[in-house]
């Protein structure tokens, strides 16, 4: 897994809009609590809930805290995840934005145009880490997960999953991912290097076969899924 040590660029190719000012947040309690052998199937039951479906579709809230200037960044948009194709990014607010993060590329889309950009995702690594982190937890590869993460996990009504990187090189621009939910991964936060946060707020899931099976509010967005395999 090669991490180019560059500007922390998690998903800031999402476009962002100024928020409000804010306080510091506190370290998440999860990592006081390492996994055990004897916690893992409980944790293998909670990622089991999330991996039921091959197609998971939503909106998201993406908020980004730059510690230095006590302000935040915020854009919304609806999501899609596809077992096996990878995720989409449908950015809404402040201005259009459309991504698709499969196994090897990012493709950037102006609908507007109809013009793509295709990435390797060597060229944007750390966003492609995050996208395929989220994409192991929906697809149940929880031994992917292990092999490059040090798993923190605690439950009770709700779980939360800590990972930590394994590799230095990661490390220095991911220093933690913390996903937690109920019957859905409702919050995703990572903590960069340098102690800036950004945190997905997930709602509003609906769960499909397919994308020809998608109906009602998603449906536009399957269509754009579709087309940007193409």
């Amino acid at each position: 897994m090669a991490i180019i040590r560059s500007i922390f660029v998690l998903l800031f190719a999402l476009p962002t809009l100024w928020g409000s000012a804010l306080a510091a947040g506190s370290a998440s309690d999860v990592f006081k609590k390492p996994l055990t052998e004897a916690s893992k199937p409980a944790l293998q039951q909670s990622l089991s809930v999330l991996t039921a479906s091959p197609l998971t579709m939503g909106d998201f809230k993406q908020t980004r805290t730059i510690k230095k200037m006590n302000r935040e960044f915020i854009s919304t948009g609806s999501f899609a995840i596809d077992r096996e194709a990878g995720i989409v990014w449908d950015t809404r607010k402040p201005f259009p934005s459309f991504l698709w993060v499969g196994d090897n590329s990012i493709v950037q889309w102006d609908v507007a145009r109809d013009t793509k950009k295709t990435m390797s995702a060597k060229d944007n690594p750390v966003f492609a880490e995050f996208s395929g982190t989220i994409q192991s937890v929906f697809s149940g590869k929880f031994d992917e997960l292990a092999r490059n993460f040090d798993i923190y996990f605690m439950a009770g009504e709700s779980f939360s999953v800590g990972l930590v990187p394994k590799e230095k090189a990661v490390a220095r621009v991911i220093a933690s991912i913390v996903l937690s939910g109920r019957t859905e991964l409702e919050k995703v936060t990572i903590v960069d290097g340098e102690g800036n946060q950004v945190v997905y707020d997930f709602s509003a899931q609906a769960h499909f076969k397919d994308l020809d099976s998608v109906e009602g509010t998603f449906k536009d967005l399957a269509l754009k899924f579709k087309k940007v395999k193409k």
